[in-house]
This record gives structure tokens, sequence and C-alpha cells, in this order.
């Protein structure tokens, strides 16, 4: 299979992903791909597309039919070939909204899952700066004043909750969002965890546990503790890996 160049809807990344329809979507870019958007509809070359995308014949040949059903392939019975949508108009079926698009370049379709999940995550990180960088400019010692010019270059806090509530998703779900996107490269993630300090800045001991949790009810399960002090889990920072694009459809 030849290299692999498209730019993707972020909307429509979103969209199958929660869907749970990455393997079909893996199949019309495939077929998008493989064509200038009709190709013939010969089910003999479902064996081919099934060794390219390392799934079973009958996997391909259902999957065929699923997107003829809901129209992501029209059928010209003439011509005995199947017509790929443009991304415009699946995003007009869909009604899904667009202006930003992600560019997959891949040797296959692998690590789509893992790509889509860093896509969403991005997005909504670059939407969740916005909101930053515009609180703080109109409220200067609100929510945006938070210390995210202290994290290294490039990364940027993205709270596991703050994924599940944009998502409408579980918050263990968003976490393995977020752990198959790391664990393919498309986003780096680092782990933060502080010690406690009082108002003067000495280290709270351990042994202040029960005291520390009772004051500080919001700070829940993300309490530790320590060889000798108390620690608290913070957000993860996230630095991105994948660009995106404004994207006309």
């Amino acid at each position: 299979m030849k290299p692999l160049y498209t730019t993707i809807p972020v909307q429509l990344c979103e969209y199958v992903l929660l869907k749970g329809k990455v393997n079909h979507f893996a199949l019309y870019l495939y077929l998008k791909h493989n064509s200038n958007g009709y190709i013939d509809f010969d089910s003999s070359q479902y064996k081919y597309w099934a060794v390219d995308l390392n799934k079973s014949e009958r996997w391909v040949r259902d999957a065929v039919k699923w997107l003829i059903k809901n129209k992501w392939i029209t059928v010209n019975s003439k011509r005995n070939v199947l017509n790929l949508i443009s991304y415009k108009k699946l995003c007009r079926k869909l009604r899904i909204h667009t202006t930003s698009g992600a560019i997959y370049e891949q040797e296959d379709f692998s690590d789509l899952r893992g790509f889509l999940c860093a896509v969403v995550i991005i997005y909504h990180l670059r939407k969740k700066r916005w909101m930053e960088r515009k609180g703080w400019s109109v409220f200067k010692m609100g929510y945006a004043k938070t210390n995210h010019l202290l994290f290294p270059k490039g990364f940027h806090s993205m709270p596991i909750s703050y994924i599940a509530k944009c998502l409408k998703i579980s918050q263990s779900t968003a976490n393995k969002f977020k752990k198959t996107a790391e664990s393919l490269g498309y986003i780096e993630v680092k782990r933060r965890v502080t010690t406690l300090t009082d108002n003067k800045g000495n280290k709270l001991s351990k042994d202040l546990l029960h005291i520390v949790r009772e004051a500080n009810p919001e700070f829940g399960g993300r309490l530790r503790v320590g060889k000798k002090y108390l620690k608290l889990v913070e957000s993860d920072i996230i630095k991105p890996e994948v660009k995106l694009k404004r994207k006309r459809l």
C-alpha cells in the first residue's frame, strides 16, 4: 500500500471515535486513498483489502455493507462502481460542522485509533488554552492565571475530568484515550506530583494526613503519603505531537 497522506476534519475524528467506528473509518480512508473517488464494485478484491487492513475477508464484506447502508459509499449500478463520498459530503450528512483538520501521514492504518484519540484531545486542549488566554486578559486574577507558565515548553495542563466533560464520556474512557494516544507517540505526557507545604514553605509531614484531608476536602483521592511528606497528584501536562490546521470544506 502506498504511503497515506490526508487531512481529516477534527469533528469527524471525534464522531468516529465516540461512535466506535474506527475500523469502518479505516476502510473508508483506505478506499479513498486507493482510488480517485470511484472503485470497482468487485468482491474478489475484498481479500486484498483484508490483507492491507489486517482484517478478515468476512469483516471487510460486512464493513462494506455497513458503509453502503449508511451512505458513506454509494453504488453506481450502471457502471458497477463504488463512489466514495467526500469529507465535505460526509460531514454534511452527519451534521458535523468543522473548521479544523489534522494531517494523517502513515504507511498503514495500524495506529489510526491512537491518532484519533490524540486529535480530539489536542483539539479540546487548544480550545481550553484559547479560553484561558481570553480569561487572562479579562480576569487578571482568574483561572487562566494558574501555573501554565511554569510548565516545560510546549506542555499544557489537561485534566482527565476536562477531557471527559468535553467528550461526554466517563473519566476511565478519557484516560484510555489519553494512554492510547501517548503509547503511539501522538502526545507526550508528564505526570505531576507535588509535595505539600504550609504558608511558610515548610513541607507537610505525612503525620498530618488526617488534618490536611479534613481541612482540604477538595483534594479528594489525589492526596498521597510519601516516605516523609504529603504529596498531591496534580493533573497531567500534555505536549501535542499532532498539528491541527484550518480546513475549509
